[in-house]
């Protein structure tokens, strides 16, 4: 029998949380970047072709017998890195080198609205002073682009590339002073939304994170209806036809008084977090760990038609999986039946619990292991429900706190 320690290598709860509450907000960054990759690339697209249009025909479309090329060649490279950092951001593992991104990319638009600026002064600036609108436009939406990302400095990054580029678009057409002064208070204005923008983002970022963290106490489809419709988690509970899976570590209080607290919390919590990990691969969650003790139920809140077959092959896992890494038995009773689910307390604590006789049939079954000598004893009602399982059946016992034995079942040998 292995103890535990040599499961050391798993990390601990808390750490894996926190890997994956930061996941979960740098994939949302990573959403809203895409969704600006696709706009980026489109618009880009688009102006590619007009300037190539203008290249081609600038008689036709501007009047004038030719332009440089650099007004097709700059749109047309733009085009092509845009459209590589998009595929890029597709990646899946992009999340994790999108802080370097969220810096890069602000500074890629900045450049190239420089010289897209540059480019309109040459070729229209003359003749068409009013296409600086058309330069204000692009500083406000350069300065708002921040907003969408986690990172709260690339709004303040966005925000001053834009005033540099309309500041150098003022020296380049000569504006008034007082009309470029009102536009730069206007991008900044923008640029200042951004960072409230950028503020909401993290919120929503943050609430994506908390809802993955109330994942890891409520089963996943509770918290979806939490936070869909929050009144709704602690109205009325529902009846559910279910299979519970008490578990307990034999010998357990003795065992604890050889070490010290630290040592046995350790211990406890790894082999609690393998068990843990087993009942949600069989589609069920756990309701509760009781010391050395776990609840869990298979059929509920999530409806589940075989619920007695994965429960018994969860229990095979445990003993094949868990058991070898555990410093001892570990007992597990099996019984199906009706229970209701919901809240208990009151609005100072709430907890989605189940109740109901099954639990407390599950709980004296896990009891009677140790003196059936059985990792595992199955109740008849959860026999009669299985579709796949044949067990072997050990007679009727006497339960506590009931009239009547019931007939208990276990894992046929081999």
């Amino acid at each position: 029998m292995t103890h535990l320690s040599s499961a050391r290598s798993r990390p601990p709860a808390a750490q894996s949380i926190q890997t994956a509450v930061h996941q979960v907000i740098a994939k949302e960054s990573l959403n809203n970047e895409r969704k600006v990759a696709y706009v980026k690339v489109i618009v880009v697209l688009i102006s590619s072709i007009l300037d190539v249009f203008v290249f081609f025909f600038p008689q036709r479309i501007l009047g004038k017998t030719s332009v440089p090329p650099t007004i097709a060649l700059i749109s047309v490279s733009a085009c092509i890195i845009y459209t590589g950092c998009l595929i890029a951001l597709r990646q899946p593992a992009a999340w994790r080198w999108l802080p370097k991104l969220q810096i890069a990319i602000p500074l890629f638009d900045g450049l190239l609205l420089a010289l897209f600026i540059s480019n309109i002064s040459n070729v229209l600036g003359a003749t068409q002073p009013q296409i600086v609108t058309n330069v204000a436009a692009f500083c406000c939406l350069l300065a708002v682009s921040g907003g969408i990302r986690i990172r709260r400095q690339a709004s303040a990054i966005t925000t001053v590339l834009a005033l540099a580029n309309f500041s150098y678009a003022i020296v380049l057409f000569q504006l008034n002073l007082g009309v470029g002064i009102f536009a730069l208070f206007t991008i900044l204005g923008t640029g200042l939304m951004s960072m409230l923008i950028s503020g909401i983002v993290h919120r929503q970022g943050k609430n994506e994170a908390g809802r993955l963290l109330m994942q890891q106490f409520l089963p996943a489809n509770v918290v979806e209806a939490a936070f869909e419709a929050p009144t709704a988690l602690v109205q009325a509970p529902m009846a559910f036809d279910v299979t519970i899976m008490m578990t307990d570590l034999r010998g357990f209080t003795n065992y604890a008084e050889k070490l010290e607290p630290a040592a046995v919390f350790e211990s406890l919590n790894q082999l609690q977090g393998l068990l843990s990990t087993v009942v949600k691969q069989h589609d069920g969650w756990v309701n509760s760990f009781m010391g050395d003790g776990m609840l869990a139920v298979f059929g509920a809140p999530t409806v589940l038609a075989n619920h007695a077959d994965r429960a018994v092959q969860a229990a095979q896992a445990i003993l094949s999986e868990v058991q070898p890494l555990s410093p001892l038995p570990i007992g597990i009773g099996l019984h199906s039946g009706s229970i209701v689910a919901g809240c208990l307390g009151t609005d100072g604590h709430l907890e989605f619990s189940v109740i109901g006789d099954t639990v407390n049939v599950a709980s004296r079954l896990e009891s009677l292991t140790k003196e059936v000598d059985s990792s595992i004893l199955i109740s008849k009602a959860t026999q009669q429900r299985l579709k796949s399982l044949s067990l072997q059946s050990l007679g009727k016992v006497p339960i506590r706190g009931r009239d009547e034995q019931i007939e208990v079942f276990v894992l046929p040998p081999g």
